[in-house]
């Protein structure tokens, strides 16, 4: 194939629409992309800048993520804390209404031989005589108490093994001169030796008073209630009222942190018991009062901890958001098009290309004309 001759103009004239469409190409990319720098080679010093200040809003962002999320989980234990804390004031409602309503009398039994905490138990004259071996129960229906007699123990020996006996509830002591007993429930005496104190082997009723009794059986429900709620406060996994702790970076470069650390809340770790002796004596009622102040105390504490934390975060992402945004728009700035020139350059380099391609158009048809002449 032979080469084509061109003459000088049309050499001219293809050069300019080579320039042209080179110089339209570069226009419709900062057109499109918005930025005057895509590449190391517009601007080598303003590219390279800017990624920086992107990479670096980039990691700021990614941290807000993280934040957000611990926000998050701050909040729902703050909702959990708020909820427990209205079960509280609804069951110190409650006691106040136990505390109006009469208090039961309690169960009482009591021997007839004349005692003191020293006496000997086993001691023939005076009474009590008890022979070793022998038995004294006192029991209030689920749980009872065994004392067997044993030479030389005295009659504080017995009261002690009574008063020790786990969630029997019935207290012994010396009353009158005489061995009795006391419960806010029922009383069962039996046993082999109960005659050598004067008692009488039998039940003794304790009539409960039902008002107190419906009262106790909310406030339980109230306590059980409280830790589901504390069970419910997680979100993401993460409850900081199961003691989950949360260590969350600051800066993009972890040399700025905080650590959340949660607290264990339950029904359990607050120190509310289940309502004792049916709340029918106003100690049972006035110790549950206690437990469930002392409990809004320390929920009130846990909050103040979380709103502490929740400030410094606060206060953290406000900066961060505000850094990312500067970053950004100082990247941009650096390589952004001013798009009204750019599209004018469009509209001037359509004109030229149009103009040139005309140009070039004329001296082709010129060249032929004359070609023409010289046949």
């Amino acid at each position: 194939m032979s080469a084509v001759n061109l003459s000088s103009n049309a050499r001219t004239g293809l050069t300019v629409l080579r320039n042209v469409a080179e110089q339209m190409s570069t226009t419709q990319s900062r057109l499109v992309t918005g930025k005057a720098v895509n590449s190391p080679l517009d601007n080598v010093a303003k590219f390279f800048t800017a990624a920086s200040m992107d990479t670096r809003a980039a990691s700021i962002d990614s941290l807000m993520d993280n934040i957000n999320a611990a926000q998050s989980s701050m909040k729902a234990a703050s909702e959990g804390i708020k909820g427990i804390q209205g079960l509280i004031k609804e069951a110190r409602s409650l006691t106040s209404q136990a505390l109006t309503a009469t208090a039961s009398e309690k169960a009482n039994v009591a021997g007839t031989a004349d005692v003191t905490a020293a006496t000997v138990v086993t001691a023939a004259s005076p009474a009590p005589a008890m022979t070793a071996g022998q038995t004294i129960t006192v029991g209030n229906g689920t749980t009872t108490a065994t004392y067997t007699v044993v030479a030389g123990d005295t009659v504080q020996d017995v009261m002690d093994e009574i008063n020790g006996t786990a969630d029997l509830n019935i207290t012994a002591s010396i009353k009158d001169g005489k061995l009795a007993f006391e419960s806010a429930g029922n009383i069962t005496i039996g046993g082999t030796g109960v005659a050598g104190l004067g008692l009488t082997a039998g039940t003794t009723e304790f009539k409960p008073n039902a008002a107190r009794e419906a009262l106790a059986k909310q406030f339980d429900a109230l306590r059980s209630e409280i830790t589901r709620i504390a069970k419910d406060a997680g979100i993401n996994g993460t409850n900081l009222l199961a003691g989950d702790k949360i260590k969350l970076a600051l800066n993009e470069d972890g040399t700025s942190s905080t650590t959340i650390e949660g607290t264990a809340v339950s029904a359990e770790t607050l120190n509310i018991a289940e309502a004792g002796a049916s709340w029918q004596t106003d100690e049972a009622v006035n110790d549950a009062l206690t437990s469930l102040i002392a409990a809004g105390d320390s929920l009130q504490a846990t909050a103040a901890s979380f709103s502490s934390n929740q400030s410094i975060i606060s206060a953290r992402k406000e900066f961060n958001t505000s850094l990312s945004d500067i970053l950004k728009a100082s990247s941009t700035n650096l390589t952004a098009a001013d798009l009204d020139q750019e599209a004018a350059n469009m509209v001037a380099l359509q004109t030229r290309q149009q103009m040139a391609t005309t140009a070039l158009s004329i001296m082709q048809s010129s060249e032929t004309t004359a070609l023409s002449l010289l046949r």
